[in-house]
């Protein structure tokens, strides 16, 4: 038994086939995998998949145990029936892959739920409304869906969906070791089921008929010990030396996101002609919501530093990068960090410069303006922040504030 391509010279993905030779019928039985690939990722020695790292890494690992499925069913059947000293044929096996492999869904769609997610984006995306991020969050759930599967070493159907199928994906997620996925603390897991939600929703009737009121999000989110950076950190970060010009484009993207409150994929894209009169006024990627943001003097100058061209960089990159000038400016306060998983609650010291990342800027912006005294409409108008909920949670409060404020109303 092996495998073989249908087209291994194809220049674009073709269907993968099982092969088994029959001596009793002196034929081959030939089956679809219904699975498919590009010849550039499979060993043509080995017939499998080649072993790769990083996301396209584990799609090829998560196809490999499907195939794997597929060829120990397969002599899981040449063992029973030489027990039972009954010939295969080409007839029957194909009666007894068809029961295993093809199921009748809705509609005739797959009762896959990998496949209905790739439907989901594919299908959403025919809007060209949907942003990078939102193709990352989707297709990460995928990922993490695939690793689930290769664990144990079986596709998820609809069928099998139910509230504690969820709970067992969720102890899954909090130990996860498949790169790029770290173990997921409870705000990470929190959205990841709503994901996944999202998408039983979209996909009802189209793929299953699962009655979604007994299917509900068992983790609860947590307030995290988010850091913000004090005005005289952002002080520093303004006028420190750095060896190198990559540290200092995201030193003044960070600035930009300082002075602006924005999100980083809002103000890593910030264009001329966002420009009315003395306002930005630029629509959130992620919310569709409108922000009014003053184009002051610190904010004009570093837009045009660069020309309004400002330096593309990955959000993975940006906050290594960060992190990077923050250590440089000794941001090495240990900040306490209380990580929940489920029962589980982790104390963890860190040095402030670890904890920095691109939404960092949002939050300093946010925390700081508050502490001047900027009324929190106007803070909500710059922002895009429609919820007065949400601004709380991003006001954080610096000793140094707590301490002032005591001098002034106790003395």
């Amino acid at each position: 038994m092996y495998f073989f391509l249908k087209e291994p010279k194809s220049d674009k993905i073709t269907p993968i086939y099982l092969i088994y030779f029959l001596k009793n019928q002196n034929k081959n039985f030939k089956y679809s995998t219904n699975q498919k690939i590009h010849p550039d990722n499979w060993n043509s020695k080995s017939r499998m998949p080649v072993v790769k790292r990083g996301a396209g890494g584990v799609e090829l690992k998560h196809l490999g145990s499907v195939l794997a499925m597929y060829s120990d069913f397969l002599d899981e059947k040449i063992k029973e029936y030489e027990k039972l000293n009954k010939p295969l044929t080409r007839e029957l096996l194909k009666q007894l892959f068809d029961e295993k492999f093809k199921h009748k869904a809705i509609k005739g769609e797959s009762q896959y739920l990998i496949d209905a997610i790739q439907d989901f984006i594919d299908t959403k995306n025919k809007s060209k409304g949907q942003s990078h991020s939102w193709n990352q969050k989707y297709k990460n759930l995928k990922n993490k869906l695939i690793a689930f599967e290769t664990k144990k070493r079986r596709k998820i159907e609809f069928n099998s969906i139910t509230q504690d199928w969820i709970d067992e994906f969720c102890g899954f997620l909090r130990v996860i070791r498949v790169k790029p996925f770290k173990p997921h603390n409870d705000n990470t897991l929190h959205r990841t089921i709503n994901f996944l939600i999202t998408v039983l929703i979209w996909s009802e009737t189209k793929y299953h008929n699962i009655n979604l009121k007994t299917i509900k999000n068992p983790v609860n989110k947590y307030q995290p010990d988010d850091v913000f950076l004090t005005s005289e950190e952002v002080a520093i970060l303004e006028n420190i030396s750095l060896p190198r010009k990559s540290l200092e484009r995201v030193r003044d993207l960070f600035l930009i996101g300082v002075y602006s409150g924005q999100r980083f994929s809002d103000y890593s894209v910030f264009e001329k002609s966002d420009v009315q009169g003395e306002m930005i006024i630029k629509k959130a990627e992620k919310t569709e919501t409108e922000s009014f943001i003053p184009l002051h003097l610190k904010l004009k100058e570093l837009l045009d530093k660069y020309d309004w061209e400002l330096p593309r960089i990955s959000s993975q990159k940006f906050n290594e990068h960060i992190q990077k000038v923050c250590e440089l400016a000794e941001f090495n306060e240990d900040i306490k960090e209380i990580i929940y998983r489920g029962t589980k609650k982790e104390v963890v010291y860190n040095p402030k410069y670890k904890m920095v990342s691109s939404h960092t800027a949002r939050r300093t912006f946010i925390t700081l303006s508050s502490e001047k005294g900027m009324p929190d409409h106007i803070i909500m108008k710059i922002t895009g922040i429609r919820d007065p909920k949400t601004l709380i949670k991003y006001k954080k409060t610096s000793q140094k504030s707590v301490i002032d404020s005591m001098q002034k109303y106790w003395g």
